[in-house]
């Protein structure tokens, strides 16, 4: 009797698992698709679609189709000249370039089921930008630098320490970024380009690797610094890139050299 019972909870299990397989093949047959035309000044320059259950990866502007002081911020279904760069919601207008572009970020702007993605390009000085005293990108790649979260709090603190020491104000300790950046060394130093606010990398490669492998320019690193890191018993050769020159950022540079901050790595 209870041989017969497991065989039926089985044959049940069986039964189910087929109908739900087969139910969500109807449902991928059945599900709407969307063309995607990708469209700047008039052209076409990249076409896709999607569905619920795929996405389409959004092209990039050659930098020769952007005028100097202008950038390249990813695709809209608006018109640019709708979009207000200073509204507090600017971001959420558009889909970055290179990005994966999803079903409901353009359900509801179609026509014909047709939707037309605008490159968005806006004059740079209409960009409000925010005071920092400084914005330092750590690799958030752990296996690659050697870096963790944990090691990355303490540095916050050690550093916020030492600057309270050096009677800086706590106003402007406030406004101090630590951001961690994802990805292979490309995605993520374009990324740090993109944003455009960025003084000092923490735990990229070599100079060679960020520019040959992340795109950067030579001229944006205006000093390299190598620095270990201690990772699985191992010693990790990692470096600092100091991008900007303000006397915060500089005085931020000499601190990430001292052994005080040595000793959170090592």
């Amino acid at each position: 009797m209870k041989k017969f019972t497991t065989i039926l909870l089985t044959l049940a299990l069986v039964l189910s698992s087929a109908y739900c397989l087969s139910s969500c093949a109807v449902a991928k047959g059945m599900e709407e698709r969307l063309n995607v035309v990708f469209m700047n000044e008039g052209k076409i320059v990249g076409a896709g679609s999607v569905t619920q259950f795929e996405n389409v990866l959004t092209p990039m502007i050659d930098e020769a189709y952007v005028p100097d002081g202008y950038k390249f911020f990813g695709w809209t279904t608006l018109s640019p000249e709708e979009i207000d760069p200073a509204s507090p919601d600017f971001k959420t207008t558009f889909i970055g370039g290179g990005k994966m572009l999803h079903y409901m970020d353009v359900k509801g702007s179609e026509t014909n089921r047709t939707v037309v993605m605008n490159a968005l390009i806006i004059d740079k000085a209409l960009i409000p930008t925010q005071y920092h005293y400084v914005v330092i990108a750590w690799y958030d790649k752990v296996a690659t630098s050697g870096i963790s979260q944990t090691q990355m709090d303490t540095l916050d603190n050690k550093l916020k320490t030492y600057l309270r020491s050096e009677g800086v104000s706590e106003e402007d300790i406030s406004t101090i970024v630590i951001r961690g950046y994802t990805g292979n060394v490309g995605p993520s130093c374009g990324q740090i380009m993109a944003d455009e606010d960025v003084d000092i990398m923490l735990g990229w490669g070599s100079a060679e690797n960020v520019i040959n492998t992340g795109g950067m320019k030579p001229e944006m690193l205006l000093e390299t610094v190598d620095f270990t890191v201690k990772y699985n018993g191992a010693t990790k050769n990692r470096t600092i890139h100091r991008l900007t020159d303000s006397e915060p950022v500089v005085k931020v540079m000499a601190w990430l050299q001292s052994e005080d901050c040595s000793s959170i790595f090592n």
